[in-house]
């Protein structure tokens, strides 16, 4: 009697290691059966689809298959273009964090020695201010907010309304114009209907809202521009050692007939953009050029990389007492 050779007895894992080595049996494709699946499906078929599905994991194989055959120098690539577009997204989030944000162009005016401020002595000149953020808060109405709004510097937000407070000014070699656009950056559920912004300029107050249904001006306010402009300040002639102060004021109106409970947990979010009247047309080189040339001759240079306001006036004291513009 011949003997048969005894099977040699595996563990699970050592099956499947043996399976792996061999390309697997589910990564094995019946070409009849993927055939006969198609032809049920019809010219709707997608091939990849159905490969994938008789392949598992076979997408992220080929990607690591891709990746193996790539260089150093290009995997480098790729992880730079990850990390910019990470730095990106964390731009745009932090452009659109708080209820309100003020933006100075930094090439056309910041370079210039225009500069923005949170308080009228321009301790800490900046091209970028943000409000402090308010969350939770409920409608008012316009006789319920305080009287001396414009009195107080930075945020200073009450019960239930953002409040903020700042400097515009220039302390650079020449004149210059701007435009100051107030902007509706976001809004949800319809709480830009019933909202309401109160500017103060240099002391004069006007407020902006929606119009209203009929598109008539809700009562003792003025039109939004557009849909996501409220309204824009233009200075042609913002002369060296002027001074010009804004406060902001949001709230959302009780009386407006589109305050409604639908619009509760919605949300505004508001921006100033300042921006030169005119831009400087020359190229940057010329520009760099230009203040090399200041640079080495003293004659008051800008500092190339925009991120130091000029301040050529320290002995006189640029501020919102000592302003030309009183």
């Amino acid at each position: 009697m011949k003997m048969k050779e005894k099977k040699e007895c595996r563990t699970p894992r050592e099956k499947k290691r043996r399976r792996s080595r061999r390309g697997g049996r589910d990564t094995v494709v019946r070409i009849e059966e993927l055939e006969r699946i198609m032809g049920e499906l019809g010219e709707d078929a997608d091939p990849e689809t159905i490969v994938s599905m008789y392949m598992p994991r076979r997408r992220t194989r080929l990607f690591g298959a891709m990746l193996l055959r790539l260089d150093r120098m290009q995997l480098l690539l790729l992880g730079l273009l990850a990390a910019v577009a990470v730095l990106f997204g964390m731009a745009f989030v932090q452009e659109k964090m708080g209820n309100f944000t003020v933006n100075l162009n930094r090439l056309e005016l910041y370079r210039r020695g225009i500069a923005i401020a949170e308080d009228g002595d321009f301790t800490e000149p900046t091209a970028r201010l943000t409000a402090r953020t308010m969350k939770d808060a409920t409608n008012i109405t316009l006789t319920d907010l305080p009287d001396d709004l414009d009195a107080y510097d930075g945020s200073h937000n009450g019960e239930n309304y953002v409040a903020y407070t700042y400097y515009v000014r220039n302390a650079g070699k020449i004149d210059v114009g701007y435009n100051a656009v107030v902007k509706l950056d976001a809004c949800s559920k319809g709480a830009e209907e019933a909202v309401r912004i109160a500017v103060w300029r240099n002391g004069e107050e006007k407020i902006y809202a929606r119009p209203s249904q009929d598109d008539s001006p809700e009562e003792d306010c003025e039109n939004f521009e557009s849909d996501d402009v409220v309204c824009r300040f233009t200075e042609e002639n913002f002369l060296v050692g002027n001074v010009d102060k804004y406060t902001i004021v949001i709230w959302m109106e009780g009386e407006d007939p589109e305050c409604v409970d639908a619009i509760i947990g919605g949300s505004v979010q508001f921006s100033m953009d300042i921006d030169a009247i005119a831009d400087d047309d020359t190229s940057l080189f010329t520009k760099f050029v230009r203040d090399i040339r200041d640079t080495l001759t003293g004659d008051r240079p800008i500092d190339a990389a925009g991120t130091v306001a000029p301040d050529y006036y320290q002995n006189t004291e640029i501020t919102w007492k000592t302003r030309r513009n009183q």
